[in-house]
Formats: C-alpha cells, structure tokens, sequence
C-alpha cells in the first residue's frame, strides 16, 4: 500500500489506535435504527438506515435488510443517479486503526451485476455506496429485490449486503482492503420509500449471517436477527387558551409515536409576536401517558404565537422488540432492536388578549 491512504494509517496511529489481536469473540450481535424524515404516513422525502457492529462480532459475511409490507419504492432511476449518502467506520486490522470513509449512494446498471456472487441473476435495482478515504473509494454494492417465497413473511423488498472476510490470513483472495471490518454505516437515500397508509410500529427485519471464522465461509446456523421499529406517525398535539382575568395564557397537548404515548419527553416551547419570529423560551415534560401542561403570563399583552418541538434519540427496545424471535431464519435468535429517532414540531396557535 503507498500513496494518501498509508499517509493516513501512519497519520492516525499517533492519535488513535485500536488493537484488536488474540481476543476472545463474545456472543456476536449487531444493530440497525431506521428513520425517516419527515415521520409521516403514505410520504417521507428520506430514509436512513443505521447499522452498527461490535468490533468482538465475527467477520460478517452478509447482512439482508428487509423493508416491511406496506412501503412503497421507486426503483426506476438511471443508473448513475445520485441518491443519497453514506458514512461508515471501519476497523483496520493489518495497521490496527478505525478509519473514516464516505461518500454517495448512486444507482448502478443492474445488467453489470447478473454475475455477482452476491446475488446472481437480474437485480431489480443495485446502488453503491462509495465509500472514500485520501481519495481511495471502496465500492459496495447493495442489492434491492421484492421479496419471494418463504421471505415475504420478513416484509416487501429485501436490501442485501455482501462483505468480503477481514480474519481471513493476509494475501488469501477475496479477503478485505487491509483487513478492513466494518463498525458502523449509515446512509441515506431520498425520495425512495414511501411509508405505508397505516401507522403504528413498522418493523424492519435484519438478518447478519457471519463468516466461519479464520475460514471465509458463511456460517449460516449463526445467522442472527436484529429489529428497527419504526414509529409512525409522530404527534404533537398543541392546544391553546387565554384566561383575560389573570392575563394567562395555557398551553397543553401530548405526544405519541405511532399511537402510543411518550413520556418524559422534553417539549420546548416557543413564542414570539409573529408566526415568524418564534424563539424558544421555556420547556416542559410529558407524563408518562405523553400529556403535558404549562402556563404564563402574556408579557407584553399582545397577540402571541406558540409552537412547540420535542425530539428523541436511538433507543434500545431490545426486552420488548425482541420476543418471538424469527429462527426459522435467524437460528442464532434476535440479538437486539431499537425504536427510531426522531424530531418534531406541533402546529403553531395563537393567543390574542
């Protein structure tokens, strides 16, 4: 290896190193979060899809992402359109370091790709995701296909992932770009899905199948499953009134994700004397059954506008997410599942004295 690439091996190594040699695997898990922006039914402008990957995890080999029944795609675009991004996290094991790549996702000819071992045969669609560091790009390919046969029960469209082996001895063919394993990944596509008419939670199935270890071949009985519920639609509800004999305004509503309710969620509130001058100047909490109530005095005493926003981060929903696991397709169980992030901002009211 010469050129940019190395400089940066030898560049990070006085920053950050990992070793990872010699370690005993622990049980092999991974995760995936879904979101979408904006959280609505039947609509969405994007799609983002979080995989993260222990670095104690075997060598995985193939990861299949299945979009629930419901979404619709569009799948249509000419090859070499642009349609998202990705950024991802790798670990370099022949120079012991992480590394940070990105780049776009961009659609591909799929008659390029009836050969891959991958997935043979005619893809309905293929994107790459270009994955770039000190101007050397790995190119990984994702295959979308509908579902068939015995599949269809994990959703509508299934979004597979090959990845070479990193544990494999140096110089073995077919082995990972300097032993690359990958950590983290999330990319992004737009104007793809559509989010179905129904709400509730929308459960994206995964299944991880890894590599035998040291050996390079998929280790199919260790195919594990991981969930990302997907909470849709997202509601804050804002209701307003004045009290003219105490100059006090009261604002109350409440919050749910996908029809349940969203305690201990902090809603800011914002207001101003115009729909455009909003400026956030209080907040409050939800209960646990996602209500909340707040009030104040109309300083200064003129029509007043309110809106307020709450917003949650990647949440583990493992205890709950994971029961009856799948193991006629995962025989190694359900290893974890999250319920999405997610932002969000009410209507917005007015107050007049």
């Amino acid at each position: 290896m010469t050129g940019p690439l190395r400089t940066v091996l030898v560049g990070a190594a006085a920053i950050a190193t990992l070793v990872f040699a010699n370690a005993a695997f622990a049980a092999n898990t991974a995760s995936i979060s879904v979101w979408h922006t904006p959280m609505v039914l039947a609509g969405s402008q994007s799609t983002t899809i979080h995989v993260s990957i222990p670095a104690a995890t075997q060598a995985i080999a193939q990861i299949n992402i299945f979009v629930p029944s419901g979404y619709g795609a569009t799948l249509n675009q000419p090859a070499g359109t642009s349609i998202g991004n990705v950024d991802a996290t790798a670990l370099a094991h022949d120079g012991g370091l992480t590394l940070p790549l990105s780049g776009s996702v961009t659609t591909d000819d799929p008659a390029k790709h009836t050969a891959d071992i991958c997935s043979p045969g005619t893809n309905v669609a293929v994107w790459n995701m270009n994955l770039s560091v000190a101007g050397q790009t790995l190119v990984v390919p994702i295959y979308v296909n509908p579902t068939a046969g015995p599949t269809t029960a994990l959703g509508a469209y299934d979004l597979k992932i090959c990845l070479p082996p990193w544990d494999v001895p140096v110089g073995t063919p077919g082995r990972s770009f300097e032993g690359a394993q990958l950590l983290d990944a999330k990319f992004t596509v737009n104007k793809i899905f559509t989010t179905p008419t129904a709400g509730g939670l929308l459960k994206w199935e995964t299944l991880f199948t890894p590599y035998n270890p040291g050996i390079g071949t998929p280790n199919l009985a260790g195919t594990f499953e991981a969930r990302a519920f997907v909470p849709v639609p997202i509601s804050l509800g804002l209701h307003a009134t004045y009290v003219k004999k105490t100059n006090t305004w009261k604002l109350s509503g409440a919050a749910n994700e996908g029809g349940l309710p969203v305690g201990s969620l902090t809603i800011k509130i914002a207001r101003g004397l115009t729909a455009k001058s909003l400026k956030a100047k209080s907040s409050t909490k939800t209960g646990a059954g996602g209500t909340w109530n707040t009030a104040g005095h109309l300083t200064p005493k003129k029509t007043t506008y309110f809106q307020v926003s709450g917003a949650v981060g990647e949440r583990d929903y493992t205890a709950t997410g994971c029961q009856s696991p799948l193991t006629p397709f995962a025989p190694a169980g359900c290893a974890t599942a999250t319920l999405s992030p997610w932002s969000a901002k009410s209507i917005v009211v007015k107050v007049k004295p």
